[in-house]
């Protein structure tokens, strides 16, 4: 009986591949590697990019709200210093 569980052999019915089929896949596993590390860095610079451009504009707001905030005030002192010249001229 034990002759004929140590004698039992593999059954082969699945081909293997070819030392060039194994090469040709690990090429191409490779290179799926490398193009999803690229779409990856695409993602990420866009990402980076729209960060930016959020951060830009963010800013470009800010310094025209600065900037009519500060022509508003600059109106009104001009709106005042008229209004004392105004009566410095109608007193001389």
């Amino acid at each position: 009986m034990s002759s004929t569980i140590s004698t039992f052999k593999k059954m082969n019915w699945v081909p293997k591949k070819s030392a060039w089929q194994e090469m040709q896949l690990a090429k191409q596993r490779r290179q799926q590697s490398s193009d999803r590390i690229e779409r990856m860095n695409a993602a990420s610079y866009g990402f980076q990019a729209a960060q930016t451009m959020q951060i830009q504009g963010i800013g470009q707001l800010a310094s025209q709200s600065a900037q009519s905030r500060l022509e508003g005030q600059v109106k009104a002192m001009q709106e005042k210093l008229t209004q004392r010249m105004n009566a410095l001229s109608k007193i001389a």
